[in-house]
């Protein structure tokens, strides 16, 4: 029998049209699925767009989307045994990062994927992901995903590595969940098991945008940072060099840091480096900033690192709490705690 999947729409280059200006979104959800009728083969498919989001390119994705898709997604789950989203990829793997914080103890599969070509270009790859993203939905496996170019992901450890190849995505600091062949079949990866969470299914949609990432380069001025604390953000996140050198010789960047956090600001460090994560413990230019009370990424990637500081600061001010819920892995974006 049959399962019933929903595909959700919120624009992006898989629902795209051609103008005179380039390729905007223009494609509804029940426009989509009519370009790939052997989708209801697979399962029992409807399709809408998503409730008070407009169909957008997602490099104009706000924070506040990422709360009403979880809402959407949330009130739907009793009525499918999986969901699709369909989503531009420039950011999608801050969606599908945010989503895997506000919707917890998942006993079905969310899936995000898109395209690299619409759907109604020649060669598009919307098809082949739409395809497995619906086969994978009919999956037992509970939790936040990403399939795109045959490959399945863990929706917090997704990084968009290139700008215009179809294997744009990749997982980082943690092995892919598996891939799907052209049939919908599911290959796992060695040690993947399937998870179906014992727990309900929570929706936890509060969050706080007003954060920062400042990315160093040699030469950062130390007044950066003091035009950042009088914006009033709450929360900085610096890029910094190798396994999270801050510069100290020089342009010194410590003191401005000493005062974001006096001044109750959460100040992250993260790593420029997109795999292995940060170690603050093993140089001198890692060492002083961890002395000063900067809170470590180790290896969560730059997306989840920035919507999960969003989604904390959501919740509470207070830096040691801060700190405690930034060092807890809520849903395997972290390794190390």
């Amino acid at each position: 029998m049959k399962k019933k999947v929903l595909i959700l729409s919120v624009g992006g280059t898989i629902a795209s049209v051609k103008t005179e200006n380039g390729f905007k979104p223009g494609l509804t959800a029940e426009s989509l699925i009519e370009h790939i009728p052997q989708l209801e083969k697979i399962a029992n498919i409807d399709a809408r767009d998503i409730k008070s989001i407009p169909i957008i390119d997602s490099s104009n994705m706000q924070p506040e989307y990422w709360a009403a898709m979880a809402r959407d997604v949330f009130e739907a789950l009793p009525n499918y045994e999986g969901i699709v989203i369909t989503h531009g990829t420039d950011t999608l793997a801050y969606t599908s990062s945010m989503l895997s914080f506000m919707l917890q103890g998942l006993s079905k599969p969310i899936i995000i994927t898109g395209a690299m070509k619409s759907i109604v270009e020649p060669g598009t790859d919307a098809k082949r992901n739409l395809i497995g993203s619906v086969s994978f939905a009919c999956e037992d496996n509970g939790g936040i995903y990403v399939v795109f170019n045959d490959k399945i992901m863990k929706g917090c450890r997704v990084c968009k590595m290139k700008s215009q190849k179809f294997d744009a995505f990749c997982s980082v600091n943690c092995q892919d969940v598996g891939c799907i062949n052209s049939e919908g079949e599911v290959t796992y990866n060695t040690n993947t098991q399937k998870m179906v969470s014992p727990e309900e299914t929570t929706l936890d949609d509060k969050l706080d945008p007003n954060i920062f990432l400042l990315k160093l380069i040699p030469g950062t001025h130390p007044e950066v940072i003091d035009k950042l604390l009088e914006l009033g953000y709450k929360g900085i996140i610096i890029e910094s060099f190798g396994c999270g050198g801050v510069p100290f010789i020089g342009r010194n960047l410590l003191p401005g840091i000493k005062k974001l956090i006096e001044r109750g600001v959460a100040v992250v460090i993260a790593s420029q480096a997109i795999y292995d994560g940060v170690n603050l413990t093993r140089y001198e230019v890692g060492r002083r900033a961890l002395d000063l009370g900067v809170i470590p990424t180790y290896d969560m990637t730059k997306e989840a690192t920035v919507t999960k500081l969003m989604w904390v600061l959501g919740h509470t001010n207070d830096l040691n709490e801060v700190k405690k819920m930034m060092l807890t892995n809520y849903c395997g974006e972290l390794s190390v705690s």
